[in-house]
């Protein structure tokens, strides 16, 4: 590979080499040259490559390269000479006594890379690249020695202490920087070697069979020590491994107590992450050689005869075998079928596993004319939604007498005991409408916002959900498909202008009005909301806590409802929540992953703002 010359600018063969064919004056982007490029034009031109010309007066740049530990000239060297920005550029090779010049170079500041192949390659002066390189003024002459690469190697033994056994199939690596520069593993007394490396600072990295990773000396890629490689010697690297234990994970059948096989675990907070590892006839999950420290994880079963698990944290100590033993329940199962209620023919239609108390059912994602759901916890309680898109057939809460209804307080609680397996049939009634407009409650007049009119319950954050028509630029709305029962509507304004309203005007669900949808008919309910009642604070806590990570959520005393939008919680911890009406509300904020209630029940006021509440973070 023959070095490239800048744009426009051509290299011509002479009887006495190459010369450059258009002089210095031509500009060019910032390059260098490599080994190879070297190489191939000693290879073709029989060792050195002069350069031709003579020196003008005023101009010029010349030089000599030898070996630095012999002072011998380094016949062939290549040489390229160019401006910071990549103009002026122009390349050479040293001749046999090491002599290398540049007769047209005009004057100026350069930046001058040497090298050949076995030698390490110098940017002027004595830099490792060109961001660092020295600015050399032109003309003028430079006398240069390169350092020749000088090899030696790194070997060392593994042990799983202190002058204890070797380790056998421990794989090495050395690194030097951020790449990889060899690649062993132990035999099997514990031996590794790595021969011919080039000199310098390198990182070790230990991976023992169990699959932890460790590099050295016993701590992470960032912290590694390193290792120097000088030249004709062997730098020893000896590795203890760092202390381990076993640890066996138990699964059980939480009735039987037999054992359970199959059953995966992972890890989830633990000082190594050990692969998936499986149970065996005797249920028993073996992990060998893992580092000492706590393990926290997860299990699953493949065939999803028994619900997802936990264990830990477990502790693992040095030299010793933990075991932990997890029981577990079958699944549930529930498989839903979607009937007309008249015909009993099947209807494509879905439906949403949703909290057994509070309303809010966001999207039916569980679709089709019949859906199974295999891997379910007992005893978790659920009601059922199904919200069909056929335009023929309405939405309902399954009720207990296993008919529809849109009153969520008649809809049946499933509590599924372990193994069991429910079969549940939707029998779905046709599609009505409503529709209305929402309007200010003093001055009378409609107003558009961020209002989604829902038929079941308000989210805590703004988006519609699978029974919703959300307003944006408009006021009026448009709620379809629902089913021919009493429907209570929320109408929440989350742009925080406007309280949260339901059907007739209320402050919650329990004080609003049924609208009764009829099948193939649209209703009109028109609904007035006051001005917003603001609810200002601010969450404290420990120098180390992420304030700006809580999570706050209001709902109504009563129902459980949300009753205003989560709000964002600013970095130095306050907060705004804006949209409660004249009613009493309950706080939530999260912390350690559990929501916490706030002490007090809070009486809230439409159009008034209610500050000085602070949530302390433990």
């Amino acid at each position: 590979m023959i070095p490239s010359a800048p744009p426009h600018k051509r290299l011509s063969a002479t009887p006495t080499g190459w010369q450059n064919g258009g002089g210095m004056k031509v500009r060019s982007r910032l390059r260098s040259f490599g080994v190879l490029a070297v190489a191939a034009l000693i290879g073709m031109f029989g060792g050195v490559v002069p350069a031709t010309g003579a020196f003008a007066a005023g101009s010029g740049f010349d030089g000599t390269v030898t070996d630095a530990l012999t002072g011998a000239p380094v016949a062939g060297a290549g040489v390229v000479i160019q401006f910071p920005d990549g103009s002026h550029w122009a390349f050479t090779n040293a001749d046999q006594a090491g002599h290398f010049a540049f007769p047209d170079a005009a004057a100026g500041q350069y930046i001058v890379q040497i090298q050949r192949g076995d030698y390490i390659e110098q940017w002027l002066n004595g830099k490792p690249d060109r961001y660092s390189a020295d600015l050399i003024t032109v003309p003028g002459t430079v006398s240069v020695a390169l350092m020749p690469i000088q090899y030696g190697a790194i070997a060392g033994k593994v042990t799983g202490k202190a002058g204890g056994a070797g380790l056998a199939n421990v794989a090495v690596e050395l690194r030097r920087g951020s790449n990889s520069a060899g690649y062993t593993a132990t035999d099997a007394q514990g031996n590794y070697h790595f021969d011919h490396l080039q000199t310098g600072t390198y990182t070790a990295r230990f991976t023992y069979p169990s699959g932890q990773v460790v590099w050295y000396d016993n701590t992470d890629e960032w912290h590694a020590t390193p290792i120097t490689v000088a030249p004709d010697a062997t730098t020893t690297v000896n590795a203890v491994r760092p202390p381990v234990g076993t640890l066996k994970i138990k699964a059980l059948d939480r009735t039987t107590k037999a054992p359970i096989a199959n059953y995966c675990w992972y890890v989830q907070t633990a000082p190594f992450q050990f692969p998936t590892t499986c149970t065996d006839a005797n249920g028993v999950a073996t992990l060998t050689d893992v580092p000492v420290g706590d393990y926290s994880g997860g299990g699953y079963d493949q065939t999803n005869t028994y619900v997802n698990g936990l264990f830990g944290p477990v502790a693992v100590t040095a030299g010793h075998t933990t075991t932990t033993t997890v029981k577990l329940d079958k699944t549930s199962k529930l498989h839903v079928n979607f009937v007309d209620s008249a015909t009993g023919a099947a209807v494509s239609a879905c439906f949403s596993m949703t909290d057994p108390v509070r309303n809010d059912v966001g999207y039916s994602n569980q679709c089709g004319t019949s859906v199974d759901m295999p891997n379910l916890f007992p005893h978790e309680k659920f009601r059922l939604f199904a919200a069909p898109y056929d335009g023929v057939h309405g939405a309902q809460w399954v009720g207990r007498n296993g008919l529809g209804t849109g009153d969520p307080d008649k809809a049946k609680v499933y509590n599924l005991n372990p193994g069991e397996q429910a079969q549940v049939t939707i029998k779905l009634d046709g599609a009505g409408s409503v529709t209305g407009t929402v309007k200010d409650a003093t001055t009378g007049a409609a107003f558009s916002g961020s209002i989604c009119a829902t038929a079941t319950a308000p989210g805590f954050n703004y988006g519609s959900n699978s029974q919703s028509d959300c307003t944006y630029q408009s006021s009026a709305y448009t709620i379809r498909n629902l089913g021919p029962y009493q429907w209570k509507l929320a109408f929440p304004d989350f742009s925080g202008g406007h309280a949260w309203v339901w059907s007739g005007g209320a402050v919650n669900r329990a004080q609003a009005t049924s609208v009764k949808i009829v099948a193939g008919q649209t209703k009109t309910l028109d609904v007035t909301a006051p001005a917003a009642g603001i609810i200002t604070g601010q969450v404290t806590g420990p120098a180390d806590a992420c304030i700006r990570c809580t999570t706050i959520t209001v709902v109504d005393a009563t129902t459980g409802d949300y009753a205003a939008a989560s709000p964002y919680v600013n970095p130095d911890g306050t907060f705004t929540i804006k949209g409660v009406n004249t009613q009493d509300v309950k706080l939530y904020y999260s912390y350690n992953g559990a929501m916490v209630q706030y002490p007090t029940v809070l009486h809230t006021t439409a159009g008034a703002t209610q500050s000085g509440i602070t949530i302390a973070l433990p």
